[in-house]
């Protein structure tokens, strides 16, 4: 992403100063929006109508994601109506609600090993911090690259960070080539780079501007790993010692690095991998801003063209900054890069209220702080017209007439930017090294009524079980902004967004249709707003989403409907899906018994192996782990434990030795519904850990629909 070369020629050994510049390249950094219009291109979106929030998480599709946020096109066809059909397929959720239970510890062993599984996915992102775990990742750190060059810095070659064969871990390693003559040396340092605000490049450091060092403290070592291609090659690897003079350690810039070079020594590599480890022991590590780098020269090599190979780069101890800072769960266990970068909001807000239905508080806290920082610390905060008139009016951010949003999903892992760089909490994309450029989805950057819907469902649970204001506080305001945003008159809310609203200009892809999983979820919120604060807002919000719900039911099928097509007025009558009819029955409860008759509707799409598919059609076969785990907790608040017990063999059945579960039992499980493109939206059978929390959910008969 965003790659820039600078050429300059040093003629002391490793000298760390700005005066070291090479290129830059961003390959896991955070993505800026675009400046204008002609800055994206359409991404994954539906054929028109199901109006169910087309997650980019599940497409397998390489097209259907792109969105540029650099040098792409912006005429795209902005119809994209049903972008959101993956979504709202993970945006309506179930419920907290114990009616039903059929023992006082439903399968325990398989519930701990899923709750071990979430828990263990926090953890390692707070175990280390990466420099290079592969390429393209959001847990990368130190992404800009800067060359070193003595007398001819051809010699010292682009490092290939996406080379594929044979790599330590993961799907890629670091290529390194240089070529040493008498008399000359080079090599690379890996920065942490800098991002003003409002820009889309990032900057090399040059030690004259503060705040650009990443906190290491309590890091023990630096562990990598390296092979040479033939064995014998020579490399000195180092980290910290930015703006000190490499061989006499004198100071050159204003603010350098807290601690000096920090050597392995001069290694003499073979051609297996090995690991190799810097002692960081008394070290002041509290300012960083070189990572990483290596160096040669003839004097290790003689003249030779001299190849070698980086892997797992990383940082191990207690570091403070990482066990502090505001994680985000990966959602899939994936090598598809349009979705391996993702923690989507759905996802990220069930975990939290599998969390909650264990009782366990300070896994779920950690998640919904995160949440709350990533809504105060939106990159488009205060930009567009809405919020641009109501600070005009002296409206205060995250009231009702000024209300905060919450993204589609952010980046997996830390989500607060790196040190220097100006960009709000990090979202995902993924890096093209064919055209040097990081990409964005609109649909994972926008935000949406059912997802926005989700995290306050999360919020609210927290409070409701163990108060703190600020969190009722940011579910008022996220729910303050679907009133806002997507009310048109009538009964129901819209869809929501997609795109940039902090582009200059705006980039955003309005929706006008309804969804009524999208409404489900926000029925249920906003009538557990309603209860804890009693502001007539959310009671009238939560009568609209309910008359909406209703409208949607077909009594001569016995079954309710998608939603609307675009004129948010039309029923969509096309194909039916399994969360429409469970989602309903776990929101309305006692008030579902005039539309029982769609309960006949889900017990016609179970399969054969006790699994049930994301649409009635189902037409590869296989089934939905996400579905069969929330139709089991459906089952077991009606106290139909049978079913409820067939689901749950069902889903234990395919529980990996991990923990977790897959999204699907087959590679290309159907929705019935298409992305823009024309190619079928589908799942695939990658670990999820949506499945996986509503199994505990399921385990525990927590219904998250439910605040009494």
């Amino acid at each position: 992403m965003f790659r820039k070369t600078f050429t300059l020629l040093v003629t002391v050994l490793m000298i760390f100063s700005a005066t070291a510049c090479g290129k830059t390249s961003t390959d896991g950094g955070n993505a800026e929006i675009p400046e204008s219009a002609e800055a994206v291109e359409t991404t994954a979106g539906a054929e028109t109508a199901e109006n169910a929030e087309a997650e980019v998480e599940n497409t397998q599709s390489a097209e259907t994601a792109k969105e540029a946020v650099q040098d792409s096109d912006a005429d795209s066809d902005a119809e994209a109506v049903a972008d959101t059909a993956l979504e709202d397929s993970a945006t309506a959720q179930t419920h907290p609600e114990a009616e039903s239970h059929p023992s006082e510890e439903s399968y325990p062993n398989e519930k701990e090993a899923a709750l071990a599984a979430l828990s263990e996915r926090m953890e390692k992102e707070r175990e280390t911090v990466y420099v290079y775990r592969d390429f393209g990742e959001t847990d990368n750190h130190y992404t800009q690259k800067s060359k070193m060059a003595g007398i001819d810095s051809d010699l010292v070659k682009d490092m290939d960070e996406n080379w594929q064969e044979d790599p330590h871990g993961g799907s890629s390693c670091i290529r390194c080539e240089q070529i040493t003559t008498a008399g000359d040396w080079g090599g690379w340092l890996f920065l942490n780079g800098y991002l003003p605000k409002g820009e889309t490049v990032p900057s090399l450091n040059d030690g004259s501007t503060d705040g650009q060092g990443l906190d290491l403290t309590g890091a023990e070592k630096l562990i990598f790993y390296a092979r040479g291609e033939n064995g014998g090659e020579k490399v000195e690897f180092f980290t910290c010692g930015f703006g000190y003079n490499g061989e006499t350690n004198s100071r050159m810039v204003q603010y350098p690095d807290s601690c000096t070079k920090r050597s392995a020594g001069v290694i003499e590599l073979t051609d297996e991998w090995e690991k190799y480890e810097i002692s960081l022991e008394g070290a002041d590590l509290s300012y960083i801003v070189c990572g990483f780098g290596y160096v040669l020269n003839d004097r290790m090599n003689g003249d030779s063209d001299t190849v070698f190979y980086l892997d797992d780069i990383r940082f191990e101890g207690d570091i403070a900054a990482a066990q502090e800072a505001p994680v985000m769960l990966r959602s899939y266990d994936t090598e598809n890069k349009y979705i391996k970068n993702v923690a989507f909001s759905y996802d990220n807000a069930l975990a939290a209220m599998a969390f909650l239905s264990e009782g366990k508080q300070e896994e779920a806290k950690e998640i919904l702080d995160a949440f709350v920082y990533a809504i105060d610390n939106d990159r488009a905060a205060g930009t567009g017209s809405a919020a641009a008139e109501a600070s005009d009016a002296g409206v205060a951010a995250g009231s009702a007439l000024n209300p905060k949003r919450v993204r589609n999903a952010y980046a997996a892992g830390d989500i607060s930017p790196f040190p220097g760089w100006e960009s709000g909490a990090r979202l995902p994309g993924w890096y093209e090294a064919e055209d040097g450029t990081w990409y964005e989805d609109r649909y994972q950057v926008g935000s949406n009524v059912g997802n926005t819907s989700y995290v306050a469902m999360a919020l609210l649970q927290y409070h409701r079980v163990y108060g703190d204001e600020k969190y009722l506080e940011t579910a008022c305001s996220l729910m303050d902004w679907v009133i806002l945003n997507c009310s048109d008159g009538g009964d129901g809310f819209t869809g929501g967004f997609d795109g940039w609203e902090e582009g200059d200009p705006p980039v955003v892809y309005p929706f006008t249709y309804k969804s009524i999983e999208h409404n489900i979820d926000a029925y249920s919120v906003f009538d557990g707003l309603y209860g804890v604060t009693g502001e007539e807002r959310y009671q009238e919000a939560a009568q609209s989403a309910l008359r909406f719900i209703e409208s949607m039911y077909d009594g001569e099928r016995g079954l309710f409907m998608t939603g609307t097509l675009d004129d948010g007025v039309t029923p969509n009558t096309g194909v039916v899906v399994l969360d429409a009819q469970v989602w309903c029955q776990m929101a309305l409860r006692d008030a579902f018994a005039p539309y029982s008759d769609a309960l006949q509707v889900v017990e016609t799409m179970k399969t054969p192996k006790g699994g049930y598919p994301f649409c009635q059609e189902n037409k590869n076969g296989g089934w939905w782990a996400e579905g069969t785990a929330y139709t089991a907790l459906m089952y077991r608040g009606i106290g139909e434990n049978d079913k409820y017990e067939e689901a749950m063999e069902a889903l234990i059945s395919i529980q990996s030795d991990g923990g977790l579960f897959p999204a699907a039992t087959v590679d290309n499980l159907s929705t019935g519904m298409e992305l823009f493109d024309g190619s079928p939206w589908e799942y695939s059978k990658d670990l999820h850990i949506a499945p996986t929390a509503w199994f505990i959910m399921a385990a525990n008969g927590f219904n998250p629909y439910a605040f009494d």
